[in-house]
């Protein structure tokens, strides 16, 4: 059967495109509620209403301690997040994640929430509060505050694997990079909003801080609204279809076709277990022969959103490959993309059967992958971007820009610039020059960078009391400008795109769940720490990013390329299938199919 014919790109993928952005705006929350942080410790209203005072170290350690503490909650659900995304789905754990976020915004924002919240935050570092907060109020909003971080945790990396997983390879690094670019449209908003608030509200106006955290409550809304107009993952309908074919297989029952027009799956095995000629002609028209039904295939946009529990006469996964696409459920080009995802989810069921998760996560391909997004997921907070996504007005306040105003006004046009690279490297960036080369080259540049930071701050020290912004001050903001622009242009879209896409099907939550911790484990040693390293030592503290930016790029050199492969392709290139089985497997879904294709070149 011949392919559909094209339409435009744009109306094409339109439903694609409407997923990835409304998926994606989930990290836009991720992205506010840190550039928030940031934001907030540096109003005088915020500093007023927790008596922040003391020192530079001691206001670091109150500082890291109010950043710090939403990621306990996305630490607690990162153990977790896989085994969610497995057994509920990637579409339903996302929307849990917006109740979490929604829930932990309102209580937060509610009349005292928030000041009972801080207080808890910062009581061990703040001199007592007058009057005292009772302990047994203190908890309540905490709580509360832990439940948001866990809507941020256990959305944050099921939004990358989501994407990942309905993307074709052409596409799906510039789509995985949109997440990207959504974290700094919410740290662009955040330092702006508290800009503004800096300028029309009193210095002591509690409104200055209130409306940044009431802003948060419209995002989760809007976010948990917007999923519900999204379908669920192919893949995933994919794995639970052989799931339930298994059950079926073992009650005796019979079992629907995978394809719109096949034959049901035990004919169909049958046929291929006969068939030792491989000419997919005369395959389909055995196929053809016997039992086989003819199955009317028309998605709807209400079947697709909200498909029945029951299994069907024929797989929803190709019902919802199908509509993403855009394209009709017979079209071949969906049927071979959906007997590659086949291929893969067969030959990890039957691999099932002979060992378990645990030993099949121990061999050296899967071992090595574990490895990889554990090492990317520190590489991406030491590289030097947790302290400016977190601290931006802070760091440039170290840096001699000491005016409450004017830091911010540095902050709010840093998350100008963060935008505007992520989104060039959204659009064309992440697949011009690959995962590893465009790593590589980006570590480097950020080495030098950071080495020229820590040798102007060791040679030039700022003068906090001196209100003149100096020339070395003026030439550490501009390269701290660069190294912006270098990691959301280069080094944060590949390390964020690389973990969603290296693991098979059948361990693809176990692997998401090990990045998730990984990640949030060293964003809250980030957040935690990185202010007081800074207070503690100074301009030394700079020379911790120059060296593992220097030692991260040397380790990344032994990973893979990926660059414009499907998901089942890269299960080759880590040598958990050799190719030639991979194009045996997939040529006997493309016959089950009835589609006289050959299966799409593999490595």
């Amino acid at each position: 059967m011949s392919s559909t014919p094209q339409k435009s790109a744009i109306v094409q993928q339109r439903r694609l495109l409407f997923a990835c952005v409304t998926v994606a705006f989930g990290s836009m929350l991720f992205g506010y509620d840190s550039g928030v942080m940031g934001a907030a410790i540096v109003l005088p209203s915020f500093d007023l209403k927790f008596g922040l005072e003391g020192s530079a170290l001691q206001i670091a350690k109150v500082g890291s301690n109010v950043t710090s503490y939403l990621t306990a909650g996305s630490i607690t659900i990162a153990p977790f997040a896989g085994l969610m995304a497995y057994y509920l789905g990637r579409r339903t754990t996302l929307v849990m994640s917006a109740l979490c976020l929604l829930i932990g915004s309102i209580v937060q924002v509610t009349a005292g929430s928030v000041h009972q919240l801080y207080g808890a935050r910062c009581k061990s570092a703040y001199r007592p509060l007058s009057p005292p907060i009772p302990q047994g109020l203190i908890f309540f909003p905490f709580l509360f505050s832990v439940v948001a971080g866990l809507g941020v945790g256990g959305s944050l990396q099921m939004i990358g694997m989501y994407i990942s997983e309905i993307t074709p390879p052409k596409l799906r690094g510039h789509a995985v990079t949109l997440v990207m670019v959504m974290i700094y449209v919410g740290s662009l908003f955040s330092y702006w909003i508290s800009f503004g608030t800096t300028r029309h509200l009193p210095l002591t106006s509690d409104a200055q801080w209130r409306i940044l955290f009431g802003f948060q409550v419209l995002l989760s809304g809007l976010f948990l609204i917007g999923l519900m107009f999204v379908p669920e993952s192919p893949r995933y309908q994919a794995v639970q279809q052989v799931n339930a074919e298994k059950k079926l297989r073992e009650q005796g029952l019979p079992i629907p076709p995978r394809f719109p027009g096949s034959a049901r799956r035990s004919d169909s095995e049958k046929v291929l277990d006969e068939k030792t000629d491989n000419n997919s002609s005369d395959a389909a028209s055995t196929l053809s022969h016997g039992a086989a039904e003819t199955v009317p295939f028309h998605p709807s946009y209400a079947s697709v959103l909200f498909p029945s529990r029951k299994l069907a006469d024929a797989s929803p996964a190709i019902a919802t490959l199908a509509y993403i696409r855009d394209l009709p459920a017979t079209d071949s080009s969906v049927k071979a993309e959906m007997a590659e995802i086949y291929a893969q989810i067969d030959e990890l069921a039957a691999e099932r059967e002979k060992e378990s998760m645990l030993k099949s996560a121990m061999k050296p391909a899967n071992l090595k992958r574990f490895l990889i997004v554990i090492f990317c997921g520190t590489w991406q907070s030491w590289s030097g971007i947790t302290a400016l996504i977190y601290y931006a007005g802070t760091v440039f306040a170290s840096l001699g820009l000491s005016s409450t105003n004017v830091s911010l006004l540095a902050g709010g046009i840093y998350s100008v610039v963060t935008l505007c690279s992520a989104t060039l490297a959204a659009l064309w960036g992440i697949s011009m020059w690959g995962r590893i080369r465009g790593a590589q080259t980006a570590g480097l540049l950020l080495a030098i960078i950071f080495f020229t930071i820590a040798a102007i701050s060791a040679t030039h020290p700022v003068n906090p009391l001196s209100p003149t912004v100096t020339a070395a001050s003026i030439v550490t903001v501009v390269l701290i400008y660069f190294v912006g622009i270098i990691v959301t242009l280069v080094l944060g879209p590949i390390l964020y795109v690389y973990p969603t896409e290296i693991f098979p099907m059948g361990l693809r939550e176990a692997g998401q769940a090990v990045s998730l911790m990984a990640t949030w484990v060293h964003a809250f040693l980030g957040a935690k720490y990185i202010t007081i390293g800074m207070a503690a030592i100074g301009w030394k503290f700079w020379l911790v990013f120059g060296c593992t930016n220097a030692v991260c790029l040397i380790i990344y050199g032994f990973c893979p390329e990926t660059s414009g492969k499907t998901i089942e392709e890269i299960d080759i290139l880590f040598g958990g299938v050799s190719a030639e089985e991979r194009d045996a497997h997939v040529q006997e879904r493309l016959r089950e199919a009835k589609v006289s294709v050959q299966a799409p070149t593999t490595v």
